[in-house]
């Protein structure tokens, strides 16, 4: 063998790793922008692992933010439902074998008209640092009734129990009522109103009025005043066969809830103010019935309609709409400081795109953190300028360009403040971050269109023609 032939075979035995193809440098290889692109996706992907770190924090101050809303709500009233007043006539019913004793039953009649009305003053309460809506109401029921007609539950002659009859309303929170409640019957008296449901029911929340001495054979007219405490939400049931509710309050942003929405409402700087007509036939309940001990809440408290105390700053909410964007805009600043890398012919390494991912993450951290004392707003602008001018300063010292730095922050700056319009807009949200997504996308391509992303190809078409022509072995 020649000594020519020697030289070309890899010399194993030294360890030296075998030669690639003619003009590949593996050095320059492993360097290739290609390969540098897909680590940098790896990296980012591996950035999701903090990023629900951050999300459990954010799920945790949340749940810590709903019990201080809880406790306060124990001591100042809870969401508040109002259903009634409802007529309580229990009755008793032949016994059908002989010497037995009658059966007694509960019938409630609803009334044929209802109109009530509601206004409701509303401050805030702080527990540490979370505040919580609470509201001051007054509540006016005025209730119309036809005489009972037993007909319309049995078609079996009863005896109505007239001295045990009473007037009912459900309250979901009855420690929210304030002073004393009574029920001012039509030409008579004033009848004060006692705890529980009355008529014998022992389960639902409410308070009662006996009916001891009045006529219920003819119709009946009352008005009940009630001041009730209450937090985040107040509803009124209208249970009539016609229910006209009226609401106001000073609460600038309410949310609408309930089985319906209202007919008409107005919203302005003062406050809110809205109105209901709800006819029985919208309702599964008929006008009378037997009362069932295990469905008292069902019938009085079910069905209502009103508004929610909506705070339209959810700090908690806007975090984590926030984070569902993360790995997006981690993802699009890692391929920005990558352009960044190959206009300035540098090459970072994949420990300093990590750094860069991790102030990205911490970002979210000072979000929340802030947010909790200075608000949403302030809190993302400051988050935001202070991992903009970190990532900026950084990547400029990294490249030794601090213009490439300024670059990069105005590229942050930008993006900020998109993913911030993203946020502020529920209605837009997906179609601005779709188009958003792609307009970055194509902006890409386009710009790397003419990126040799495999490193090799110039030095590969060098290096063949520069190498000397083998000599032939033909004989």
């Amino acid at each position: 063998m020649s000594q020519e032939q020697e030289q070309e075979q890899p010399n194993e035995s030294k360890g030296e790793l075998p030669s690639f193809p003619a003009g590949i440098n593996p050095r320059r290889f492993g360097r290739s922008p290609g390969l540098k692109f897909f680590v940098i996706g790896f990296l980012a992907l591996l950035l999701l692992i903090p990023l629900m770190f951050v999300s459990s924090l954010r799920s945790e101050r949340s749940a810590t933010a709903n019990q201080a809303a809880r406790e306060i709500g124990e001591a100042w009233g809870r969401e508040q439902i109002v259903g009634g007043p409802a007529l309580l006539v229990p009755y008793l019913v032949p016994p059908k074998i002989a010497n037995a004793a009658p059966t007694r039953e509960v019938a409630v009649f609803l009334p044929d008209d209802l109109q009530a009305s509601s206004e409701a003053q509303t401050e805030i309460r702080r527990r540490s640092i979370f505040d919580v809506p609470v509201y001051r109401s007054k509540v006016v029921l005025n209730a119309r009734f036809l005489p009972p007609d037993f007909k319309a539950i049995t078609s079996e002659a009863v005896q109505p129990l007239w001295n045990e009859a009473a007037l009912a309303i459900g309250i979901a929170d009855v420690r929210g009522l304030k002073n004393r409640a009574t029920a001012q019957i039509r030409d008579g008296a004033a009848i004060e109103f006692e705890p529980t449901l009355g008529a014998g029911i022992r389960d639902g929340n409410g308070i009662h009025a006996a009916l001891r001495d009045l006529d219920l054979t003819k119709p009946l007219s009352v008005e009940v005043a009630l001041d009730l405490n209450g937090s985040r939400s107040l509803s009124i049931v209208p249970l009539a066969k016609n229910s006209a509710i009226r609401m106001s309050s000073n609460w600038q942003h309410p949310s609408f809830s309930g089985a319906h929405l209202p007919d008409d409402r107005v919203i302005d700087a003062n406050g809110f103010s809205a109105s209901w007509r709800v006819s029985h036939l919208a309702r599964n309940l008929p006008l009378a019935f037997n009362h069932d001990n295990r469905r008292a809440d069902a019938t009085f408290l079910n069905g209502g309609v009103g508004a929610r105390f909506y705070q339209p700053v959810d700090l908690y909410q806007l975090v984590d709409r926030a984070i569902k964007y993360a790995v997006l805009f981690v993802g699009a600043v890692f391929l920005a400081v990558f352009g960044l890398e190959l206009v300035a012919r540098g090459n970072l390494h994949a420990v300093q795109y990590t750094l860069v991912g991790f102030a990205l993450v911490l970002f979210y951290v000072l979000l929340l953190s802030l947010a909790e004392h200075l608000g949403f707003l302030t809190a993302y602008l400051t988050a935001a300028a202070a991992t903009t001018a970190l990532i900026a300063l950084y990547i400029g010292l990294v490249l030794r360009s601090f213009a490439r730095g300024a670059v990069l922050g105005l590229i942050l700056a930008t993006g900020y403040g998109l993913v911030y319009a993203l946020l502020k807009s529920e209605d837009f949200a997906l179609l601005a971050g779709a188009v958003g997504a792609f307009v970055a996308l194509a902006t890409l391509m386009l710009a790397t269109a003419r990126v040799n992303w495999s490193g090799l190809g110039d030095s590969v078409s060098k290096s063949v023609a520069s190498a000397p022509a083998r000599p032939s072995t033909s004989a």
